[in-house]
């Protein structure tokens, strides 16, 4: 009892440290050891009443994980490791980020498809589906704010060729046209005129003050 009390000490700090997106299959073992033996040391994780009556005790062992429930943990790991990678772009303190966002939400896009598309996520395709319709509506507010545009064709690695590069330019849109859709834009050109007016605007604003 007292080898089981020395390693349950040792391991409950180890498992309240886990940050769940770096959690492996490595920290089974000392998961495992924690549920079978809070019970005995802690006793029950709650207790249900009703009317000021003890109706049940739920012990910590109800919450014992099988094999099936480590794959869905890995699998909500893996789909919650994509938006905090994502989210690790903007962390810096002496860099400029902004050029960041629309790649940045664009890979989280296309990393969520594939992730919907799978047959190991067909559990979670629902999930997914949320979070490319939460994703798709931020990403059309960014239309609203050219500051978005202006910082990555600003870029002196990307500039405009990014724009063509995701979202096309007019071999793009000729093509686009030629196959029924008439509202297709050559965004590489879209993007130089969000330039120019900003320019544009600016020198006013300096001629009027």
């Amino acid at each position: 009892m007292l080898d089981q009390a020395n390693k349950l000490r040792q391991v409950s700090p180890i498992i309240s440290s886990i940050p769940f997106i770096h959690l492996t299959n490595s920290f089974r073992q000392p998961i495992a050891l924690f549920v079978t033996s809070a019970d005995e040391m802690y006793g029950p994780i709650t207790t249900l009443r009703r009317a000021g009556r003890l109706v049940k005790h739920i012990p910590w062992s109800a919450f014992k994980m099988t094999d099936q429930d480590w794959a869905r943990v890995i699998d909500a790991r893996d789909i919650l490791r994509d938006s905090n990678h994502i989210q690790q772009y903007f962390s810096a303190e002496k860099q400029p980020t902004l050029w960041r966002a629309l790649p940045a939400l664009e890979e989280l896009q296309s990393t969520w498809e594939k992730k919907r598309d799978s047959p190991r996520f067909d559990l979670y395709k629902n999930a997914l589906t949320d979070g490319l319709e939460k994703l798709k509506k931020y990403y059309a507010r960014l239309d609203e704010k050219p500051s978005f545009v202006l910082a990555l064709v600003l870029h002196p690695y990307y500039k405009l060729a990014y724009i063509k590069l995701a979202w096309g330019g007019p071999e793009e849109q000729a093509a686009e046209i030629a196959a029924g859709n008439m509202d297709a834009k050559d965004w590489q050109d879209e993007a130089r005129k969000i330039v120019e007016r900003t320019v544009s605007n600016f020198v006013l604003a300096q001629c009027h003050t």
